[in-house]
């Protein structure tokens, strides 16, 4: 199965709001990607979709094993929050989070 196939998948199990947020995109570049239209990097985008949902979850470095929902949310929370975390081990999962390989930065 290829990476667009997964993504069709996804979307039609969780819908395109939650694998647009899952993957760090917006949903108009996740409609873009399904249609096979995406002007951005393709094989950045290609290598996102199968490191996220390829494996059957993710491999965070701080909470282990983890659904990509999971990592969306954490991610998302991470960019919102940053460095005003006030519990070590949160701003520690923040600042893996921000830096984070499987999204691109």
């Amino acid at each position: 199965m290829n990476e667009i196939e997964i993504l069709k998948r996804e979307i039609e199990t969780k819908g395109i709001k939650q694998v647009a947020s899952e993957l760090g995109v917006s949903v108009s570049s996740v409609n873009l990607l399904v249609s096979e239209k995406y002007p951005g990097n393709l094989e950045n985008m290609l290598r996102r979709i199968k490191k996220i949902y390829g494996n059957g979850g993710i491999n965070c470095p701080i909470l282990g094993k983890i659904t990509p929902t999971k990592c969306g949310e954490k991610w998302n929370l991470a960019k919102k929050i940053g460095m005003k975390a006030g519990n070590p081990e949160t701003l520690r999962l923040y600042k893996m989070c921000l830096n984070c390989s499987l999204r691109g930065h």
